[in-house]
């Protein structure tokens, strides 16, 4: 009988097994995984303060009194715009009926045959609706749980901090597994804290754009716009949307088309320009890497996942990259001890 090598099918095996159990728990993982990048942004702070002298107690202390100002002042101010959009949901939802309908007779007018295009239910006003409020009631759920998510976060920051002694003291090998993985999160803290910066000032801009035309809660479309600035390529169209369709159905099709060109602009302006220049080529991802690695996170996790997928493929990689070179050494230096003395 001809031997088969198992070991690829007890790999794959278990890689279904833990993509299974990951989907039944995301909305838990959810929570972990943000708190963890919180974790990963903040910990240069809580490092310097280390270094500085500071104890441990009081730099925790300093950064839980800046993690719970801001998540109080974000939840407060998504909290009230969220309800608010909830109660124009239903004249919303009328208004897009209204331009759905206008846009048929339109087509129809053209010789288009319009039977067809209703017959595609994903175009219909109420289902567009109900995939929207679903994709971004997952973002949102998660970010809301904003209690836990700082809990989380705080119990990491810990785990760092004592990790960051035992390395400052001389008490973990500098080529141990955890040192290694530490340089793992430079990788990730350094394209969170680029994205982040560079999306914080898109989102800026495009939020005093809105302001002027009078579109309806700018706020919340450019707090997505700062969490989709994550998905490099494809996060533009999932900002863009939302503010454009809003601003057709509230002032008409010219400030729509303002939306859109004044959003093209000041993404274009960013994403081409400044953000290269810092990110390089070691983060330099292709279309067809984004779009799986989007497809298969948000299959995964949910409306989170998109925002995570890049961090958590570079994640992935990364951690791959450092396995490997360490079961490589590990296998060269077993070579050297059993080579037998000339």
């Amino acid at each position: 009988m001809q031997n088969i090598n198992i070991r690829p099918l007890f790999v794959l095996a278990s890689l279904v097994i833990v993509i299974a159990g990951m989907k039944a728990i995301a909305p838990v993982l959810n929570l972990i995984l943000v708190a963890l990048l919180l974790a990963i942004i903040l910990f240069p702070i809580l490092r310097l303060m280390l270094n500085k002298g500071w104890s441990k107690a009081l730099s925790l202390t300093l950064i839980i009194i800046i993690l719970v100002i801001g998540a109080i002042l974000l939840t407060l101010i998504l909290g009230a715009g969220i309800s608010q959009m909830s109660e124009r949901l239903p004249y919303y939802e009328g208004r897009l009926t209204e331009v759905y309908n206008e846009a048929l007779q339109w087509l129809a007018g053209k010789g288009a045959n319009i039977e067809d295009i209703k017959s595609l239910d994903v175009f219909s006003p109420q289902n567009l609706f109900d995939i929207s409020a679903s994709f971004l009631g997952g973002i949102f759920s998660t970010f809301g749980n904003f209690v836990f998510v700082i809990l989380l976060t705080i119990f990491i920051l810990i785990e760092f901090a004592d990790l960051q002694i035992k390395s400052d003291q001389g008490d973990l090998p500098h080529d141990s597994v955890i040192v290694r993985f530490g340089e793992l999160g430079g990788d990730v803290r350094k394209y969170l804290s680029i994205t982040a910066f560079s999306g914080f000032f898109v989102a800026v801009g495009q939020f005093i754009l809105m302001l002027i035309l009078g579109v309806d809660f700018p706020f919340i479309w450019a707090f997505l716009s700062f969490l989709f600035n994550f998905i490099p390529n494809i996060g533009f169209i999932l900002t863009v949307v939302p503010p454009a369709l809003l601003a057709l159905l509230e002032l008409g099709w010219i400030p729509c088309l303002i939306v859109i060109v004044g959003f093209i602009v000041i993404n274009s302006i960013f994403d081409n320009v400044i953000k290269p220049k810092f990110i390089g080529e070691e983060f330099d991802m292709s279309i067809l890497t984004v779009f799986l690695s989007l497809l298969f996170w948000t299959w995964v996790l949910g409306g989170i996942g998109a925002i995570l997928a890049v961090p958590l493929t570079i994640t992935l990689q990364r951690g791959w990259e450092i396995l490997n070179e360490k079961t490589n050494q590990d296998n060269l230096e077993k070579k050297a001890f059993s080579a037998p003395e000339k």
